[in-house]
């Protein structure tokens, strides 16, 4: 028997609830497992999610999420994991523009950023989790507002990169080299552990055309137009292929 969408909403609600609150992993499976078990048990009898719990699924979230720890080594993995991953892309960018050059400004900002993009993904997360399925429009605006922290945050750190000087690092040919196989292997490791392709395919489509287009006669500002196509078809192409899998897969 399978379980009701009502219910399997509700499970996936409470992973994402408890992960993005700084809970175990393992825990976390666990603790949807066996209560995976309950909802079986109970839609087997005629009753749904709401006998189960007794509560509201948002108080039931908050009671579960301060019943479990939070997961301090996890959470340090999740923000070495985000700042790396980050310097892997700016690396792998000016390796292909052929300069590599950081400013205190960027080296202190950059990992800030990805410190505070979590901090505020994980509490829109949580909101999400607990907030109605009809709340579309707050959905969307939390998305809109969430990928706007971090380009706004680097536009603000480019901004402040140019009216404050501040000491460089210069990295040349062979640091260049060094410092993009490091790079690579990051987003290679970043991909096996969260599992996903995505971590690849993402710097493949905005770098490889930037890369392809900057050894023709194509004026830069096509360039840029060109490549910017690419990679907005080709993650456009990603998402449906995944939507289609995961609805193939009954997710």
């Amino acid at each position: 028997m399978e379980l009701s969408k009502k219910s399997r909403d509700f499970l996936d609600d409470l992973s994402v609830y408890l992960m993005s609150s700084g809970k175990s992993e393992t825990e976390v499976k666990d603790i949807v497992f066996e209560l995976k078990d309950h909802l079986l048990e109970a839609e087997q009898a005629g009753k749904d999610v709401d006998d189960v719990i007794g509560q509201s699924p948002k108080s039931y979230m908050q009671y579960i999420g301060h019943e479990m720890a939070f997961d301090m080594n996890e959470f340090i993995k999740v923000i070495v994991m985000m700042i790396s991953n980050l310097f892997a892309y700016i690396i792998i960018g000016n390796f292909i523009q052929g300069e590599m050059t950081f400013s205190t400004i960027q080296m202190i900002g950059f990992p800030l950023v990805a410190i505070l993009f979590l901090l505020a993904a994980s509490q829109a997360f949580r909101t999400m989790a607990v907030r109605s399925k009809e709340s579309k429009f707050k959905n969307g605006v939390t998305y809109v507002v969430l990928a706007a922290i971090p380009m706004l945050s680097f536009l603000g750190l480019m901004v402040l990169d140019i009216f404050i000087e501040t000491p460089t690092v210069v990295f040349g040919p062979g640091g260049q080299l060094v410092l993009f196989g490091i790079a690579v292997i990051t987003l290679l490791i970043v991909s096996v552990w969260t599992k996903t392709w995505i971590n690849l395919i993402i710097p493949i489509l905005l770098f490889g055309p930037q890369y392809a287009f900057a050894r023709t006669s194509l004026p830069l500002e096509q360039q840029l137009i060109f490549s910017m196509l690419i990679f907005f078809i080709g993650m456009a192409i990603f998402f449906l292929v995944w939507a289609k899998k995961n609805k193939e897969d009954g997710v």
